[in-house]
């Protein structure tokens, strides 16, 4: 072989894997904090022309590697937190086995003949797109796949990772409003259709067909600019609260910061002194504090809940409070209210549980078994169990002798429409998210995070009261506008009346249905994929029919 033919041949390899990676970047570059929300047409419309027709093995490498490239940079912040790469190669590594799935999934199924462009026998295609040109039925399938696959990560295991949804690349792109109508899972799904689009539009002028390009690039832009007609109701219905919310700050030594006792507290105490300076005592509703914004719980250390009790006793209202208690060896993650002239133990505070703790950051699954693999597993001492009450928190309006009803999230809770979905259901009428980042410094995780919160603000028809230790601290709308926020690692207080509302998305009536039904799909085309292979190799290994004599 000549040195010539031996580069060729590297070439063909290389190129191929270079283009997965920078088209997985690409798609990176559309979240938070780059927001270039329109790359990810760019990335996934890469994605689909890449792995088209390749053999099976091909595809899931080139899915592996996309994965990398748009994992890598996205969960950075994981490293941060950490304070090494263990978890952070983990976790690529994980979520990027998810897009070699689709790679190899795509491969299979764009090599059936519906989608080839030949009619065959319905057996070799799918009945639902017998009757769909085969350029539509491409771009169909391709985006009927990503959303499935999508939708299964962000479900399963351990309740999903949903970092990472098409849909919280989306907070500043026209195809927002559609979320109130079909929820993250849609919205998903809108962006890869529009993506496939393009991408048939791309190959169509490679191929010099100027229809196709006209029809494709004009549906793409539907998809993607008529949500914009879509009615949402923001408006208030049931009057509405002021809140205050307090970013007291912690020191960039965060792990110190929280072991030294009541150093956190007492930010958080201080800014909300300065808060009652601004406003003036008895002006507000209630005032907001982030989670884990009481380094001690003030339900079991007096020294705690007096400072507490002060900074509520100068606002003059109640002040939600982020607490770990501890109970033998598991604890909680809680959110409590702490009305003024409280102390600990006379009364039973309400508390928000958290539901949702993040598996290997908050608990160890099979803690035996991974600490074979790794010791950092040991980092989390006690292990968070999750809240079983209710996803809402009822507190009493100072200034309005009425009680008002919130949906709750706590930190990385606000990347699941269900968790929400849940507290809405239950009457919530804004959603409130206190949340603590200090541990992801000035990695790109509080402007995901926010991201999160705009899009959801849209699911659910609801405004959004984000309060962090260290930033992003936001009021957001619930047409998903960030009306007001903090700088990071500032010590700050934002002063908002939010509207409260009652009615439901279609999104929420919907529930899961949409994610369900993109997960059926996606199922339905790789069996089509698997059963259309099989039957290729049986055709192949068949012997040839000797001729009658």
């Amino acid at each position: 072989m000549t040195v010539a033919s031996r580069s060729i041949r590297w070439l063909r390899r290389s190129v191929p894997a270079a283009v997965a990676l920078l088209a997985g970047l690409a798609t990176y570059t559309a979240f938070p904090p780059m927001n270039l929300w329109w790359s990810a047409l760019v990335g996934l419309g890469a994605f689909m022309l890449l792995i088209r027709g390749r053999g099976f093995w091909s595809g899931t490498g080139l899915g592996l590697l996309y994965g990398v490239g748009l994992f890598t940079p996205l969960l950075h912040f994981t490293m941060v937190g950490m304070g090494n790469p263990i978890g952070w190669i983990a976790l690529t590594a994980f979520e990027s086995l998810y897009l070699a799935g689709l790679g190899g999934a795509w491969a299979l199924v764009s090599r059936l003949p519906r989608l080839q462009g030949s009619s065959g026998d319905s057996s070799n295609g799918l009945p639902l797109l017998r009757r769909v040109p085969a350029g539509a039925a491409r771009v169909l399938a391709f985006a009927l796949l990503w959303s499935g696959v999508e939708e299964l990560r962000s479900v399963w295991p351990l309740g999903g990772f949903p970092f990472g949804r098409l849909a919280f690349a989306m907070a500043d792109a026209p195809v927002l409003p559609a979320a109130a109508y079909v929820g993250s899972a849609g919205v998903g799904l809108l962006v890869a259709l529009a993506a496939a689009c393009l991408a048939h539009a791309a190959q169509a002028i490679y191929e010099r067909r100027v229809v196709p390009v006209v029809i494709s690039a004009a549906v793409a832009a539907c998809l993607l600019v008529a949500p914009q007609v879509l009615p949402l109701h923001t408006r208030a219905e049931n009057g509405t609260v002021r809140v205050g919310a307090v970013q007291g700050n912690v020191a960039t030594d965060f792990e110190d910061a929280f072991n030294r006792a009541l150093e956190v507290t007492g930010n958080h105490a201080e800014a909300t002194r300065k808060l009652a300076d601004d406003v003036g005592p008895g002006n507000l509703d209630m005032v907001i504090w982030p989670e884990n914004s009481a380094d001690l719980d003030p339900r079991d250390y007096p020294a705690s809940a007096a400072i507490v009790d002060e900074a509520a006793q100068a606002v003059q209202a109640p002040v939600l409070v982020g607490a770990v208690p501890f109970v033998d060896d598991i604890r909680y993650n809680d959110v409590l209210v702490w009305t003024p002239g409280d102390t600990a133990g006379q009364e039973k505070h309400a508390y928000y549980r958290k539901h949702r703790p993040v598996p290997f950051a908050e608990y160890i699954p099979a803690r035996s078994l991974v600490r074979r693999l790794t010791t950092q597993v040991d980092r989390v001492g006690v292990d968070m169990l999750p809240g079983t009450g209710p996803s809402t928190l009822t507190i009493p309006a100072a200034t309005q002798g009425r009680d008002i009803t919130f949906a709750m999230g706590i930190c990385f809770e606000v990347a699941y429409d269900d968790a929400l979905r849940t507290g809405v259901k239950q009457g919530g009428q804004a959603i409130v998210i206190p949340t603590n980042n200090a541990s992801f410094l000035d990695s790109g995780e509080a402007a995901q995070q926010l991201a999160q919160g705009r899009v959801q603000a849209v699911v659910h028809g609801r405004s959004v009261i984000q309060a962090s230790t260290v930033g992003y601290t936001a009021i957001i709308s619930p047409r998903g506008e960030v009306e007001q926020a903090t700088r990071p690692y500032t010590q700050a207080s934002l002063v908002a009346d939010v509207p409260l509302r009652s009615s439901q998305t279609l999104a929420d009536r919907l529930g899961p249905v949409p994610g369900i039904i993109l997960l059926a799909a996606a199922g339905v085309l790789l069996g089509a994929g698997i059963l259309g292979q099989v039957r290729l190799g049986r055709e192949a290994a068949a012997p040839a029919r000797r001729p009658r004599r």
